[in-house]
C-alpha cells in the first residue's frame, strides 16, 4: 500500500517542495548533497530545478515513514 502511494504522487518536485523537505529533514543544502552523494552543483541544481525522480520519491518516502537521514544509509 504504501509502495502504491508513493507511485501516485507526482513524479515531480518542485525546488520549494525540495527545500521544504530538506528543511524538515534537518539537512542545508549543502549537507543534503553530501549526504544524497552528489556534487555541490548538483545539489545546487536540485534547489533550483528540483530533483530527479527517484531523489523525489526517496525524500517523500522519508518523510512518510518519519526516517532521518541517519537512519538511511
Amino acid at each position: 500500500a504504501c509502495a502504491e502511494a508513493i507511485d501516485e504522487e507526482p513524479a515531480a518536485m518542485t525546488p520549494k517542495q525540495y527545500k521544504a523537505i530538506i528543511d524538515d529533514l534537518g539537512l542545508s543544502q549543502e549537507r543534503a548533497g553530501e549526504w544524497l552523494g552528489v556534487s555541490a552543483r548538483t545539489g545546487q541544481n536540485y534547489a533550483a530545478k528540483g530533483p530527479p525522480e527517484p531523489v523525489a520519491k526517496l525524500l517523500r518516502l522519508m518523510i512518510r515513514l518519519k526516517l532521518k537521514p541517519e537512519d538511511v544509509k
